[in-house]
């Protein structure tokens, strides 16, 4: 149990005891309400993380981060688009056929490659490259505790339009929310396709190389929430902007 919640717990506790010792046995209103207030302060308490993240802090991160990616993918003149997908360690990594192998190796091959920065999987030679928006939802606790429902999915008891609640909240928490990527998001659901509105974007890197390969900064994090979530792989296979909206076209699955 961290700090906030032990704080927290003690107060709701302490609270709970005055409220009621003094609305029982002595007839006190006053204590009471002080009690209450004392088990009130302790929700308040339990309800903020330990730790605060400033939204200039990720933004700082995700640049940085982005730039890094950027000079690694210009370095192997990288153009083919990046397939998300979910760890056992909670994080997602995203691997980027190189220029001479541009077709994908089987998802099962992927998944059990060893995650070196260059890797050949099955003939195919490839990157492989956490993407900053990993950290992010990682951070975030949008997905913590959350139930894994791959194999219901493969067994064809949910359904991707099972998710949509769920996906709703994580992708609007971690890029409207938490980063302020954005001011709002939409999302729906074709089929295995995720079609996903982002309006006013809040966030400009100049990284064309990124962007042709993981997609923009509020898609990549977006990829990373529905990997977290569905724990499916990703691909962003459309992305382009209208008006105060960005519309982006996910794949997901195998």
């Amino acid at each position: 149990m961290n700090r906030f919640k032990a704080i927290g717990s003690g107060f709701i506790g302490f609270g709970g005891i005055i409220a009621s010792f003094s609305y029982f046995v002595i007839f006190s209103i006053p204590l009471t309400a002080l009690g209450l207030a004392f088990a009130i302060l302790g929700c308040v308490i339990l309800i903020f993380p330990e730790y605060l993240v400033p939204h200039q802090v990720v933004k700082g991160m995700i640049s940085g981060s982005i730039t890094n990616i950027e000079a690694m993918l210009e370095e192997f003149s990288v153009n083919q688009r990046a397939i998300y997908l979910p760890s056992k360690d909670g994080k997602i990594y995203a691997f980027v056929p190189l220029l001479g192998n541009p077709s994908y190796p089987e998802i099962r091959e992927i998944v059990y490659a060893p995650k070196r920065v260059i890797s050949n999987v099955d003939g195919h030679a490839g990157l492989f490259i956490y993407p900053p928006g990993s950290d992010v939802v990682v951070l975030s606790g949008a997905v913590a505790g959350q139930e894994d429902k791959t194999e219901q999915i493969r067994e064809g008891k949910v359904s991707l339009e099972d998710f949509l609640p769920q996906l709703e909240n994580t992708i609007s928490y971690c890029l409207v929310d938490f980063s302020e990527f954005a001011s709002k998001i939409r999302v729906n659901f074709d089929k295995n396709k995720i079609f996903l509105g982002i309006k006013n974007v809040k966030i400009d890197v100049e990284a064309p190389r990124f962007t042709r390969v993981l997609g923009s900064p509020p898609a990549s994090l977006a990829a990373c929430c529905i990997a977290q979530v569905t724990r499916m792989p990703v691909r962003i296979i459309e992305e382009k902007k209208e008006g105060k909206w960005v519309r982006v076209v996910l794949d997901v699955g195998e």
